[in-house]
């Protein structure tokens, strides 16, 4: 092999590998996410924080989490396939990204999570 190739051959995969990097969770990232979207679907208040930090905690009380699961529980009970983007370093949080389709409704949803200290810092579903 020349050197020229093995010289690409090299950077193709270098530049590979930084392009997956991002393309799938951390097994522990997803677990989490899809604890929080099971918690959703079946209005459990408890085990939607049960990784929350405590600001996180405070700033969602049990009756904002009812209105938020009776608003979207129909989108992930019919079942959900959900696409990682990536993450995002913001504020010195991780925040991950998904593409949320929904068999059970024509809109797609963006989905956000915000991990601080090896424990979920936001939620957000648009």
């Amino acid at each position: 092999m020349n050197r020229f190739a093995l010289t690409a051959l090299i950077l193709l995969s270098v530049f590979s590998s930084l392009l997956l990097a991002d393309t799938k969770a951390k097994p522990s990232i997803e677990v989490l996410f899809h604890s929080q979207i099971s918690a959703i679907a079946s209005n459990d208040y408890q085990q939607f924080l049960e990784h929350t930090d405590s600001n996180f905690r405070k700033a969602i009380s049990a009756e904002q989490f009812e209105t938020l699961s009776r608003s979207l529980s129909s989108r992930f009970k019919g079942g959900y396939q959900p696409e990682y983007l990536g993450v995002l370093n913001q504020e010195g949080f991780k925040v991950h990204l998904w593409k949320v389709v929904s068999s059970s409704s024509e809109s797609d949803s963006l989905i956000k999570m915000a991990m601080g200290q090896n424990q979920i810092a936001g939620f957000w579903i648009e």
